[in-house]
This record gives structure tokens, C-alpha cells and sequence, in this order.
């Protein structure tokens, strides 16, 4: 059933990449561009969110320090898998492989999204709750209470893997078609966001979509025309290398686990609402040139 859900999506996707091609499409991207660079209202990063483990909730930074090819350190670092299915991931020579494998946000934020942790700069994480539990996963002690909690939750054989600080545990080929690397920076922009949460009336804000960046003072879906360009935030660059294409992920609210009321498909609520974007929202990037990125840091799109 999940790989038949996710065929129908890049099926939806395909198709409405072909939609963007036409006349008016490009018309649209222009009038946005123009729109960009008009706007009078500064461009700032306002979040920096990272996800040790895939699919937990996310750590907010106020600053972090980025190396080229690189992602925000210890972000996507670690992942479930599926202990009977994992996709053959090789710790020991890891490649991309696809989030169906992992019991993280596509598969499983229903039992998920409730969690509360906190992954400390030592490497350790902090399970709260009326008994907080603290584990370093990078000990064989860590890993199996890790694999043990989920397993309770996703009521499945667990296994948590990693493939070094040089492999990202990503939703997207993207940087490895790009530039032969799994590693990739995820940015979204809030005003796209609001322009959803308007449209379907649901409390859909940017955690939906687990970004990495959060850029406010944008008009909505001008970040659509980005790819190919760079982000300048301060000394670093970002190279904006594709569309990020939504998946069943975004069907449930981010702290509750629970699906939108009805039953209702936010994907095929976003390309019905926006049909000159798709079942798309927010980018991928490359980072060109590292640096240090903080919040509240002006950006240039160039």
C-alpha cells in the first residue's frame, strides 16, 4: 500500500512538473521574480530547525556553522529502519535509499509526532516524559533503548542506523543526482506556508513540512523559481538545486500525529488550490560556501 501511495504521488508530481512548462506558467514565474525583487519587506531566516534522528521532532538553533556539500551537523544523522525491510542500507557504505525504509515521517508520524526529545551538542538524546530517559546512540546501550521505545510505538522490529557524519538520512535524491551527495539543506517560505493555511482553513504551519529554514518577508511560491539560483545569508551560500515534492507526511498535524479532519489530503488540497505549482512547497539547496548561519539574518537571492 505505501509503495502504491507513493507511486500515485510522483505520479501527481510528474504531471504537474509537465503543467509547469506551459506559456502561462513561465509568465507566472516571472511576474513572481519581479514581485521578489520589489518587495519592500526584508528577507530574514526567523527558524533553524535540525533532526538528529529521522522523523523525531526537531531541535531549534540559533545559529549554526555549515561546510560546503555539507547539512546542518547531526542533522537526519541517525534513522529507524526497518528491521525486516531496510532497504539494504550498508552502514559501513551507505547510500541514499528511500524513506519507506525508515520509520520516520512518511510512515510513521501518526505514533511519532508525540514524542518529545532533545538531542544535547555531547550527542546524547533526552527522551521527556514523567521518567526522562538520556541515551548516547552512538553506545550499543543507546541504540537498543532507542530501537526499544519505537518498537513500542510502530509495533515492528526496529534498527537504528547511521552512516557517519558524511551521509544524511534525506527524503530527496536531489544532491545525489546534483552533486553526488546525500547531504542537502531544506528551506520553506512561511508566506507559501500562510498561503496553504488560508486556502484549506486547516492549522497547517511550517513544522508540517520539517524544513531545515524557515525565510520570512517573501511573497507566496517565489521561491518556486529559485532553482538554479543561489541564497546569499550572510557569508554562506546556498544553491537552490530542486522543488520539494510533499508526500503523505503532511497529512497529519505535527504535534498531535493526527490526520487533518476528514480525512483530508493535503497534498492533493495544495496542487488543487495552486495548480501553477503542484503537489510542491519549499526547496532543497546546496550549500556553495559555508559559513555560519544565524536567525534573523538577512538573505539575497541572486
Amino acid at each position: 500500500m505505501q509503495t502504491m501511495r507513493f507511486a500515485t504521488l510522483a505520479a501527481l508530481a510528474s504531471a504537474y512538473q509537465s503543467v509547469r512548462t506551459c506559456p502561462a506558467v513561465g509568465s507566472l514565474r516571472a511576474a513572481r521574480r519581479a514581485t521578489l525583487a520589489m518587495a519592500a519587506a526584508p528577507l530574514t531566516v526567523t527558524t533553524l530547525w535540525r533532526y538528529p534522528i529521522k522523523g523525531f521532532p526537531p531541535d531549534s538553533l540559533a545559529s549554526v556553522s555549515l561546510k560546503e556539500n555539507g547539512t546542518f551537523p547531526q542533522d537526519r544523522l541517525w534513522a529507524v529502519a526497518d528491521a525486516a525491510d531496510d532497504g539494504g542500507f550498508d552502514a559501513a557504505a551507505p547510500q541514499w535509499v528511500h524513506k519507506q525504509h525508515f520509520f520516520g515521517a512518511f510512515r510513521s508520524r501518526d505514533r511519532l509526532a508525540s514524542l518529545n526529545t532533545s538531542f544535547a551538542a555531547n550527542g546524547k538524546l533526552t527522551f521527556y516524559g514523567s521518567d526522562p530517559v538520556t541515551v548516547d546512540p552512538s553506545t550499543k546501550k543507546g541504540r537498543e533503548t532507542i530501537e526499544d521505545i519505537i518498537q513500542r510505538r510502530v509495533g515492528a522490529a526496529t534498527r537504528l542506523v547511521t552512516g557517519g557524519e558524511s551521509h544524511q538520512f534525506g527524503n530527496t535524491r536531489s544532491g545525489v543526482r546534483h552533486h553526488g551527495d546525500t547531504r542537502t539543506i531544506h528551506v520553506v517560505n512561511a508566506a507559501s506556508v500562510a498561503a496553504v493555511r488560508r486556502a484549506t482553513g486547516l492549522d497547517v504551519d511550517a513544522a508540517v513540512f520539517r524544513p531545515n529554514v524557515v525565510l520570512e518577508g517573501l511573497e507566496a511560491w517565489v521561491e518556486e523559481g529559485w532553482v538554479g539560483k543561489t541564497l546569499e545569508i550572510g557569508g554562506v551560500l546556498l544553491e537552490v538545486i530542486a522543488r520539494t515534492v510533499r508526500c503523505d507526511a503532511i497529512n497529519f498535524h505535527p504535534t498531535t500525529g493526527k490526520r487533518w479532519p476528514d480525512n483530508r489530503d493535503l497534498v492533493q488540497e495544495i496542487a488543487d488550490n495552486f495548480p501553477a505549482v503542484g503537489p510542491y512547497l519549499g526547496v532543497y539547496a546546496r550549500v556553495a560556501r559555508g559559513g555560519t548561519l544565524g536567525r534573523g539574518g538577512g538573505v539575497a537571492v541572486m
